[in-house]
């Protein structure tokens, strides 16, 4: 043994060793366990060590490889990105706590665990092939050496926030302690006085700890706040922390002034603003074309080119906006700068960049070593004066050197990969820059820490402050990991219930032993829907808790005297004749919730949404349905006349008809690729014909209309409705509409009482002879079918009559039921019924105004919401 030797303080990871080191003034020796295993092999050269560890991309790539190259999975690989990461896990998992191949392949009780093995003998191979290893086998070699005495440590070791140990943990430490003096660090403790809280609310519980620290901070103190949901409140914390001790940090130059707290919340580089710019300028050259979205945000930033242009760019963007919609290439939008008068003398050094992307376009078409990339994407950048290269203070030298490390580690990606696309290494550039984080630490004397539950701290604080104790973040929800076993972890507690209890609990334990006095708190409500205590917290009180409800709406803290309240629930009366634009789906809206209907249909407000000019959207591809039946049926208007058709002469009818109508969209939409239209063509002919073929099997009919426009004048409204088609069936009318997509039921189609009215609304008006049936036919799909109801079932096969529904005894009875269902609809919207009401959220799934019917905030209404 050797513990007259200074020992050495061993952490599992580098954030750790860099915190204790901090913590001890770089007085003591501190290392995370990789570099401390790195450095025992390196001061051994006469192991031979033929292996490299691999990093976290290249583990990512090679499990990617490993899933791809086994043919017999029957995984969708659309997202192959989750999987690589579930089954590294899995790997990892295995490593950890020494499962073996025998325990494995006895357990195998599914398709997943016999996939999951297969791939994991591809990547061992892999990695036997390309002399790699995984860290935990890095860790299973150094306790051989250790144990055989190969290797010698010289000092003793105080391995630091250990108390929870992996199996290889427990084998690596065994192996030490042949050779020297282990122990366990332990962090100082407080005894402390612990008081608990209850809020309203998540908003509540942030506000009070603010003010918490307000106190605090009058009294000199030095304090903690912990949270087990640190990165989904931070922004919330410390924006209320900005507001109340640093309120000139939101004028954006002094946006990185000294701060009174910190934080060791990492953000993925990915979402910072400079590396995101330049992942989308490197895109754009990659595709050519951006949608005019992407554009607005890539011209407005002034993270590249000459920012002294900016202004001019914005007359740019509005010429964008006025001449293109859809996605617009950088060729087009050279054109539009050089032809908009004026404008290309102005901003030269914009035209000389995009003239430099649109060449690098053409440029990286070929395949590329994953490090000729790298240099490639460094010269481009540079060529277009991305603001990245040249930082301009701490902060973006901060972002410059995170983005030179993964460059780096990229550029090391030779090793296992030959030359790939352009699409290939921006995916993994972009998969790096989300997976590693970067923090900026604030400069300042600091005297509020912030820290999540998985974090470890070494000061001694004055008062600590650990929230959102509820029991949906803490313990944290565990989810078995599908490629093992299930028995497997049970029995190798890998993480059983209790062992994520013990854990929660150790942890909490450890931090409210940070202070003299220790606040435990968490909210009633999240929402509208009510939360629980974490189960851990009750070992930690012994007395009542303080509930503090007190917190309102912000309407409720003004003078209620200068306060006038309306109802919003009622509009003024329509009683003039007007025509309504937007027909049937009025009134569904008004059936379902009279305020949609309110705020789409009779204001106006709408989605704001771009137009798809590169594909055929579901509406064009229903109107080439429609058009195409309508003008056969216009020339075989019986099914006598279309029965004399041989199946050839059926065939190539429908062939030309669908070229005709498929050839003038061609026209109108030049930017959709030709292929996809020819596409669309086979579809339609397909589809067609099996729906003709399986119309003629209902016997003898006649088409009397096609997509015919029908006037209807409903009290104020005036309706125009185009209907499908009229048939006639032994001196009976049916209404037949088509549906080329997802439909509905029976009782959703026509006897809901609320919601669907079309069907309905064609029964009582589409004609002025009775109606005695109504129908849907659905056609594209492998079987077609009839949705329907009529007086007679026996009108058309498949569709019922109205005993199918116990409420109705006849066909003019349900009639009679449609009819005041349409009525009580139009009163409502001619009454101006505003009202958020509504009978199931589901019905509301096609509402496009849902943000401003405020739907979490309906029972604060002044309202009668007689359905609550």
């Amino acid at each position: 043994m050797h513990s007259e030797q200074k020992p050495i303080y061993l952490c599992r990871n580098s954030k750790e060793a860099f915190k204790l080191s901090q913590h001890f003034n770089s007085k003591e020796k501190v290392m995370a366990l990789n570099d401390f295993i790195n450095n025992l092999f390196k001061k051994h050269p006469n192991i031979n060590m033929p292996y490299r560890v691999l990093n976290g991309i290249e583990e990512k790539l090679l499990w990617e490889s490993s899933i791809k190259q086994y043919k017999k999975s029957s995984f969708d690989l659309s997202n192959i990105e989750s999987l690589s990461e579930t089954a590294s896990q899995a790997n990892r998992l295995i490593d950890q706590f020494l499962i073996g191949e025998n325990t494995l392949k006895s357990e195998e009780r599914s398709e997943e665990h016999t996939f999951f093995n297969a791939w994991r003998l591809i990547f061992k191979k892999y990695c036997s092939d390309k002399k790699i290893i995984t860290f935990n086998s890095l860790i299973k070699i150094a306790i051989e050496h250790i144990t055989n005495k190969d290797i010698s440590i010289d000092y003793p070791i105080h391995f630091v926030n250990f108390g929870f140990r992996t199996p290889i943990e427990e084998s690596f430490i065994g192996a030490c302690k042949t050779q020297i003096d282990v122990t366990f660090f332990e962090e100082p403790k407080i005894e402390p006085y612990i008081e608990s809280r209850i809020f309203l609310n998540e908003e509540h519980e942030c506000v009070q700890v603010v003010e918490w620290c307000k106190k605090q901070i009058e009294l000199n103190k030095k304090i903690l706040i912990v949270t087990p949901q640190l990165d989904q409140i931070i922004d919330r914390l410390t924006s209320l922390l900005d507001k109340t001790f640093h309120p000139k940090s939101f004028t954006p130059s002094l946006s990185q002034e000294k701060r009174i707290y910190q934080f060791s919340l990492n953000t993925p580089l990915f979402h910072l603003s400079i590396i995101y710019l330049n992942i989308k300028l490197i895109e754009l050259s990659a595709r050519g074309f951006f949608n005019i979205k992407e554009l607005k945000n890539i011209l407005s930033h002034n993270g590249w080119s000459d920012n002294q242009e900016l202004c001019l760019r914005y007359r740019l963007i509005n010429q964008l906006e006025r001449k293109r919609r859809g996605n617009v290439s950088v060729h087009e939008l050279i054109e539009i700068l050089e032809s908009t008068e004026g404008l290309n003398d102005l901003i030269p050094s914009l035209k000389k960049h995009l003239d430099q992307i649109q060449a690098s376009h053409h440029q990286w078409k070929k395949k590329r070593t994953p490090s000729a990339w790298i240099k490639t994407f460094d010269e481009y950048l540079k060529s277009i004066q991305s603001s990245l290269l040249s930082p301009k203070d701490l902060y973006e030298e901060g972002i410059y050197e995170a983005w030179n490390k993964i460059t780096e580690t990229l550029t090391s990606l030779d090793n296992l990969l030959d030359e790939i696309s352009i699409q290939d290494m921006l995916d993994i550039l972009q998969y790096y820059l989300k997976k590693t984080t970067h923090h900026h630490q604030h400069e300042g004397n600091f005297k509020i820490d912030i820290l999540g539950f998985h974090e470890t701290t070494y000061e001694i604080y004055d008062a600590t402050w650990i929230m959102n104790l509820n029991e949906h973040n803490w313990p944290a929800p565990h989810q078995y990991n599908p490629f093992i076993p299930i028995k497997i972890q049970h029995d190798g507690h890998i993480n059983t219930h209790e062992k994520r209890h013990l854990h929660a609990t150790n942890i909490l334990d450890k931090f409210t032993h940070t202070s003299a006095l220790v606040t435990l708190s968490y909210a009633k409500k999240m929402g509208e829907e009510e939360i629980f205590p974490s189960p851990i917290l009750y070992t930690f009180i012994s007395s009542k808790p303080h509930e503090d409800m007190n917190f309102n709406y912000k309407k409720n803290t003004f003078n209620q005297d200068v306060i006038e309240y309306i109802e919003d629930n009622t509009s003024i009366k329509i009683d003039v004749e007007q025509t309504v634009k937007s027909g049937i789906k009025l009134l569904e809206a008004q059936s379902i919730c009279p305020a949609w209907a309110f705020y789409e249909f009779r204001l106006g407000a709408k989605q704001l949404e771009d137009d798809d000019e590169e594909n055929l959207t579901t509406r064009l591809r229903g109107n080439l349905f429609h058009k195409t039946l309508e003008q056969f049926w216009m020339e075989y208007k019986s099914s006598f006349l279309v029965s004399a058709l041989s199946k050839n002469e059926l065939l190539n009818k429908i062939k030309d008809i669908a070229h005709k109508n498929i050839s003038t969209e061609k026209k109108k939409y030049p930017r959709i690729l030709s292929e996809f239209f020819n596409i669309e063509e086979m579809r339609l002919i397909h589809y067609l014909e099996n729906w003709i073929q399986y119309e003629l099997k209902r016997g003898d009919f006649e088409v009397k209309e096609t997509e015919k426009n029908i006037p209807v004048h409903l009290g104020y409204l005036k309706f125009n409705i185009k209907i499908d088609r009229i048939d006639e069936v032994n001196q009976n009318t049916i209404v037949i509409d088509y549906k080329s997509g997802a439909t509905k039921t029976l009782n959703e189609w026509f006897l809901n009482a609320y919601g669907e009215l079309q069907m309905p609304f064609y029964a009582l008006y589409a004609s002025d002879k009775p109606i005695d049936a109504i129908t849907i036919g659905i056609i594209n799909t492998p079987k077609p079918q009839w949705i329907g109801i009529g007086r007679d079932i026996g009108l058309l096969k498949g569709i019922k009559d109205a005993s199918c529904s116990s409420q109705y005894q006849s066909w003019d009875e349900l009639l009679g039921f449609w009819k005041y269902r349409i009525s009580d609809a139009v009163k409502s919207y001619e009454m101006g019924d505003a009202t958020v009401r509504f009978a199931r959220e589901k019905d509301m799934a096609y509402c496009h105004v849902k943000s401003i019917l405020r739907l979490p905030e309906r029972t604060l209404q002044f309202e009668e919401a007689s359905n609550e």
